[in-house]
């Protein structure tokens, strides 16, 4: 940990303690579910036990991030049963279900996720990422964009309309 000393008086402390990736576990569910908000944790456990149903099926990953002990973020890689839209024909894994705790935004959690996510589609025979977005969210699909990933499908759905972007699986590379 640093401590600086700024010349208004003001502190900044650094903390260097790693953030950790690695698939998510059973026991992650109820502080997965948590990181929805106390509106939306009832709901989000209901579909995150059918995800972790699908993970021992091997339909899809899910990847958790944390620090010092806590679940901050998570990502969630769908590798079978893609929508024909969604994958395009190709050998596609779909990037969803990525949330990062409010305190944990803009540190780069979420692209150590993807990159994460890539190695691990690509392990399982994935050569395209894609990724939905909601069309009114720009930051996500600017940050997307920054990332390699491009627009190439849109649909509206129960919840909007939607943006898919995708790219090429690279392994560590974003």
């Amino acid at each position: 940990m640093t401590i600086e000393v700024a010349a208004d008086g003001s502190h900044r402390v650094t903390i260097d303690t790693p953030i950790e990736i690695r698939r998510a576990a059973p026991e992650d569910l109820e502080p997965m579910s948590e990181l929805w908000g106390s509106e939306r944790r009832l709901a989000q456990r209901r579909v995150l036990r059918r995800y972790f149903d699908e993970q021992r099926q091997r339909v899809q990953t899910g990847l958790v991030a944390m620090f010092n002990g806590a679940l901050v973020a998570q990502m969630w890689i769908r590798h079978r049963h893609l929508d024909r839209g969604i994958a395009d024909g190709r050998r596609a894994a779909y990037l969803h279900t990525l949330i990062v705790a409010e305190p944990f935004r803009r540190l780069g959690i979420a692209e150590a996720l993807t990159r994460a996510a890539s190695c691990e589609a690509e392990a399982r025979g994935a050569d395209v990422l894609t990724i939905g977005v909601d069309a009114p969210n720009d930051y996500a699909r600017r940050l997307y964009e920054k990332w390699g990933f491009k627009a190439y499908h849109a649909t509206t759905d129960l919840r909007g309309e939607l943006v898919f972007l995708r790219r090429r699986s690279y392994g560590e590379r974003p």
